[in-house]
C-alpha cells in the first residue's frame, strides 16, 4: 500500500520477476489491485496484493472494499514516497489503512519502506531521515509496532528490508537456522548463508560474530551479495546461459555458492587453508538430502 509512484510495483517485480532497476522505467501507473502468488522456499505461497495509488483507488479500498482489502492479511507493507511534497496526507492515509487493518486482521505485521532513498546522497543524512520516519510512526498505533527500512530499487537496501520481512513468514526458521549453525561447525566453514532460489532473498545465516555491529555489517554483505548474483543470473540469462554455482578463492578465503536443496541456494566461506574446496564441497553435497527433508 501507498500512493501512485511511490515504487511499490517496481520494488515487487524486481524482488519477484527478476526484472532489473532500468526495466521498472517502462512501468506505468497500476490499475486497482495487482494479484500475483509467488512460491517461497518449496511450499509456502506469497499472496501479494500490489494496491494501485491513485486516489480514486484509495477512498475504494478503505470504504466500499475496506473488508475484502485489509481482511485476512499477514503483512501490510506501506511504501513511503521520499520525494512527496505533502507527508501529512501522506501520514493520515497510513492511519487510515491501519485503522482499517485493526478492525479486520489485528494480527498482521507493519512494515514501513521509506523508498527513494537513494536521491540523499549521504548516509548520515539517509539514517537521520529514516529515524525521523521510525519516531513519526511509532507515535501513530498502539497496537501495530512497525519495523521501518530505507530502501532503493539502486542497491542492496531493497533486498535488506524484503530479506527481513520473509524471514518472519517462515513458519520453521528457527528449525532451519539451528541445522545450519551444525553444518557450519562439522564443516568448519566460518560463514554459511541460505538463499532462496528463486528471488535470491536471504534466508538466514550463521556465523562467528565477535565484535559489536558484526551481525549488520555481515547482513549488509550478503545483501549485496544478493543483489550481485541476480544481476549476474540475469546477464546468464540475457546471453542465454545456465547459472550453476559460482567458486572463487584466494590468500584470505575461499567461497562456494552451490544449489541445495530444489527451493535455495548455500553459500559457505571458509578461511582455514587445512580445509580443501574438495572437502567442502563435498559436505554440501552430504548436507543436501538432510536439509531437503527439513523444507518437506
Amino acid at each position: 500500500m501507498g500512493k501512485s509512484g511511490a515504487g511499490k510495483t517496481s520494488m515487487r517485480l524486481l524482488i519477484f520477476s527478476n526484472y532489473t532497476a532500468n526495466d521498472t522505467r517502462r512501468l506505468g501507473a497500476t490499475i486497482d489491485v495487482e494479484h500475483s502468488t509467488v512460491q517461497f522456499m518449496g511450499d509456502l505461497n506469497l499472496n501479494i496484493w500490489d494496491c494501485g495509488g491513485q486516489h480514486k483507488y484509495l477512498d475504494n479500498y478503505l470504504n466500499e472494499q475496506k473488508e475484502n482489502i485489509f481482511g485476512n492479511v499477514e503483512v501490510l507493507i506501506y511504501v513511503f514516497d521520499l520525494e512527496t511534497t505533502n507527508k501529512d496526507s501522506e501520514y493520515v492515509l497510513y492511519d487510515e489503512c491501519l485503522h482499517s487493518l485493526a478492525t479486520y486482521s489485528r494480527e498482521a505485521k507493519v512494515y514501513c519502506l521509506v523508498h527513494k532513498m537513494d536521491k540523499i546522497p549521504d548516509a548520515e543524512q539517509k539514517e537521520h531521515t529514516v529515524e525521523q520516519y521510525r519516531r513519526a510512526l511509532a507515535k501513530r498505533s498502539d497496537l501495530f509496532k512497525p519495523e521501518v527500512f530505507g530502501t532503493s530499487i539502486w542497491d542492496y537496501t531493497l533486498y535488506h528490508a524484503w530479506s527481513q520481512i520473509v524471514y518472519k513468514l517462515v513458519p520453521n526458521m528457527a528449525t532451519i537456522e539451528r541445522h545450519l549453525s551444525s553444518f557450519r561447525q562439522l564443516s568448519e566453514a566460518c560463514e554459511v548463508v541460505l538463499f532462496e532460489r528463486a528471488t535470491f532473498l536471504v534466508v538466514c545465516s550463521v556465523g562467528a560474530r565477535e565484535q559489536a555491529g558484526a551481525a549488520a555489517a555481515a547482513l549488509n554483505k550478503y545483501m549485496s551479495v544478493s543483489q550481485s548474483i541476480k544481476t549476474y543470473r540475469y546477464t546468464c540469462g540475457q546471453m542465454q546461459l545456465p547459472f550453476q554455482n559460482i567458486e572463487m578463492r584466494n590468500k584470505r578465503y575461499s567461497l562456494f555458492i552451490e544449489p541445495f536443496t530444489k527451493s535455495t541456494y548455500i553459500l559457505v566461506v571458509t578461511t582455514d587453508p587445512d580445509v580443501e574446496p574438495a572437502v567442502t564441497k563435498a559436505n554440501i553435497n552430504a548436507a543436501r538430502q538432510h536439509f531437503a527433508r527439513l523444507a518437506d
